[in-house]
């Protein structure tokens, strides 16, 4: 007999099909994401000025100048003249966006090192823009502290090689003195003095005399009472005062206390607590050091233990100053020298001991756009946007407007229609937010008198001692409670949990649910009594080699912190991200490139969906740089973005739609069906292709074959501009249900067919046909 009809149709609608899945996941890498319109710009929605570094000097012509660089991309480099606040310069330090390391040289040229490009630049006497001198050593990303040595170089420290480095202005060659401890990953801070060079570094604390010409090192040991057996314990900052060196060592950048260092003998003398960074200016006409203590200049006497307030306070959470040193202001109400520097807003302040006059005066020095870190579907419409180092903001989507507040660095936001959610950094804060209140932050940006704090901060893990952390990597409000995953600080590994009640804010906290793991993301139980979570291996800023060989996902409860189960199912994988339930009630993670779905019941892997090559495996800074998962609007379906490509996948089906390239740091899911997504300081808005949500069109006949008199049945499933026909079953006569291939013969007669149709979308038609079969002689 000859082939049935339709045979060959029908396999060469599912063969298209599955070609079109193979090709489009080894579609060549391209910029954007296809299909649909082309991603539109909303601009860069988080503007502020952040200063994190600077300098003060006299210039070769008689100028007391403050110098300062403002975090953004690019960073920018501000030159203020200290008599008056005018900004004389403003230039930008293409290809970075960080910067702590300036150091203004006696000959009128200015240094400043850079993140996350760990290059170093140079602002010549008398030139208007910035040369880039290179990396100063290749791999190191962040080149911290930098500072002029005994032979005229300039010396600086890196991460995450924690290496000492040298650049000779005269032959523009940079010297590799390697890294300086074994035991971290990040040299913090140098300091000159006496023909050798002492370096600081992070978690763990070192403190380390080298002889830049032979490049011997010495390990000083640190004073009992700094706690340097604590793995969180650093040496922040290191400063030269007379013959004495002066250690800020401590587990808190903002507040450690300082020691005194003869290091000549090696003794350590008097300390004082709880001294704010970065830098310390030559003593005053008396001896006396003056520091930045409990939002207040502070003169420290260190012979005689004697801390005296001055009138100068710099209000909120961040009160160090950036840069710092004595000018002649030239002014008789400002007699003889003057202390003077810009806090980190880009207010330029100034302090008399004569007179004991104080003053904190406004700069022009220009805001710079900011980072995008963290991005959530606004209620009501538009997005929420959260930014590296400080704030977040409403954003219209259509237009671009944006509302800043200037808050903390904002590495969560979740809203749930009455509140928004914040989790900062650092000490992985909790804030709820009501956006229809007037905003009022002390520690940031204080409202007028009166005007009751918003965001209320609910918890702050530093006084969670037991397991200090760091980062809040997911937020996840339910009924009674919020739940925060957060992920450790410093070099130590392991996350915890903070479970927040909802009407009181008590705040209580399940730590080691997953040993040495972070927790990176959670969902929910439709009851709530149930949480799911993703972890991975990675430990906080600066850790070694992970502890764990590989990461899990467990289910745990909110209330007592029981874990039901944990399981790793993909042996080896590091991380497990973007764990979610879609509206089926499916639960998903990603490890890698492949999207697991689990039963929620047991952990068990039910289905496993590869998406491309699996990226290589890295650690990562949030858990959203390793892969975003968000529910498709109106369809059974996520979009998940991985390994620079965003894809589309049904869940009923798994099927895979290549949606592209997806040069993009995160991106949230809008009301309308929209994607906001993040690209540094940029926010875009892109509409993508529709959803397959078409059933397929289903045609039941009788037809013949050639010779053949009996009667077959054929059906023929079109699914159109879809994704191809997934599967097609049939019932015969009330009878049981099987799948068709190929034509089925039918006794002559009455028949009832019933088909059902589903294409790879997950789609489904049901058919129902009452047929005649008739033979046909020749």
């Amino acid at each position: 007999m000859r082939r049935p009809l339709l045979a060959v149709p029908l396999a060469a609608v599912l063969s298209a099909a599955l070609v079109t899945a193979m090709t489009s996941a080894a579609a060549p890498a391209d910029a954007e994401p296809s299909g649909g319109a082309a991603p539109v710009s909303l601009g860069a929605p988080l503007n502020d000025v952040t200063l994190v570094g600077g300098a003060v000097a006299t210039t070769p012509d008689g100028v007391p100048t403050v110098y300062g660089v403002t975090v953004g991309e690019p960073v920018r480099l501000s030159v203020a003249d200290a008599r008056t606040g005018e900004i004389l310069l403003t230039t930008p330090l293409p290809g970075a966006n960080s910067a702590t390391g300036v150091v203004a040289l006696e000959g009128g040229d200015v240094y400043v090192s850079t993140n996350p490009n760990g290059r170093l630049y140079r602002l010549p006497w008398g030139a208007d823009a910035v040369e880039d001198l290179g990396q100063v050593v290749p791999g190191e990303t962040f080149a911290w502290d930098i500072t002029e040595g005994p032979d005229g170089r300039i010396y600086g420290v890196t991460f995450p090689g924690a290496r000492l480095y040298a650049y000779d202005p005269g032959t523009g060659a940079f010297q590799d003195y390697g890294a300086v401890a074994a035991d971290t990953q990040q040299a913090r801070t140098v300091a000159s003095y006496g023909g050798k060079l002492y370096v600081g570094t992070m978690t763990r604390a070192h403190l380390v005399e080298v002889d830049p010409a032979t490049g011997a090192k010495r390990e000083i040991a640190l004073p009992p009472e700094s706690n340097p057996g604590n793995e969180l314990t650093s040496v922040f900052d290191v400063n030269v005062i007379g013959d004495r060196l002066y250690v800020r060592i401590g587990t808190d950048i903002k507040y450690a206390p300082l020691y005194e260092l003869d290091p000549a003998t090696g003794t350590w003398g008097a300390s004082l607590d709880t001294v704010a960074g970065l830098e310390l200016p030559a003593p005053g006409p008396d001896g006396e050091l003056y520091v930045m203590r409990s939002n207040t200049l502070t003169a420290w006497n260190p012979a005689t233990g004697t801390a005296t307030p001055t009138p100068l306070r710099y209000e909120g959470r961040v009160y160090n100053y950036r840069g710092v040193g004595w000018v002649d202001l030239g002014d008789p109400a400002w007699p003889g020298l003057t202390l003077t520097g810009f806090f980190w807003r880009g207010e330029m302040w100034r302090y008399n001991p004569a007179t004991g006059r104080s003053e904190v005066v406004p700069t022009e020095v220009p805001g710079e756009p900011i980072e995008i870190l963290s991005l959530e579907a606004a209620t009501g419409g538009g997005v929420w946007a959260g930014g590296f180092l400080n704030g977040f903001a409403h954003v219209d989507a259509q237009t671009g407007e944006s509302r800043f507040r200037r808050f903390a660095q904002t590495e969560q936001l979740h809203d749930d229609g009455e509140n928004v959610w914040i989790g900062g950094y650092p000490d992985a804060r909790g804030y709820r937010y009501d956006p229809g209140a007037p905003f009022n932050d002390p520690d940031y940006a204080p409202g007028p008198p009166g005007t009751p704090v918003n965001p209320v901060k609910l918890w702050d893990f530093r006084q969670h001692t037991a397991n200090p952390q760091d980062r809040i990597f997911a937020l996840l409000p339910l009924d009674d409670v919020v739940v925060a995953a957060t992920g450790p600080k410093g070099s130590t590994f392991g996350g915890s949990v903070a479970v927040s009640d909802r009407t009181t804010g008590q705040t209580r906290f399940l730590d080691d649910l997953s040993p040495d793991r972070a927790l990176t993301s959670l969902a929910a139980s439709p009851d709530g009594a149930t949480v799911y979570a993703g972890t991975w291996v990675y430990g906080g800023t600066g850790s070694p080699e992970p502890v764990q060989p590989e990461g899990t996902v467990l289910a745990f409860s909110p209330v007592s912190g029981e874990v039901a189960w944990q399981v790793s199912p993909v042996p080896g994988a590091p991380s497990y991200v973007a764990t979610t339930l879609d509206a089926a009630g499916r639960l998903w993670t990603l490890a890698g490139s492949a999207l697991l779905e689990l039963d929620p019941a047991t952990g068990a892997t039910l289905r496993t969906v590869q998406l491309g090559s699996p990226p290589p495996q890295s650690r990562q800074t949030w858990p959203h740089q390793a892969g975003v998962v968000e529910p498709v609007p109106d369809a059974d379906a996520l979009y998940v973005s991985m390994g620079g490509r965003l894809y589309r996948v049904y869940g009923a089906t798994g099927a895979v739609e290549e949606l592209g390239g997806f040069a993009y740091s995160t991106f949230t899911v809008l009301d309308g069906g929209e994607l906001a997504m993040a690209s540094g300081t940029e926010l875009f808005r892109w509409t993508p292709p529709a959803a397959d949500t078409a059933p397929p069109a289903v045609e039941v006949g009788v037809g013949h074959v050639a010779g053949d008199w009996r009667p077959y049945l054929e059906l023929t499933v079109d699914d159109g501009a879809g994704l191809g026909v997934h599967e097609i079953a049939y019932r015969l006569d009330d009878g049981p249900w099987t799948t068709y291939t190929e034509p089925v013969r039918l006794r002559p007669g009455r028949h009832t067919i019933e088909v059902r149709a589903a294409d790879r979308a997950g789609n489904t038609a049901t058919v129902t046909e009452h047929l005649v079969a008739r033979p046909r002689f020749p």
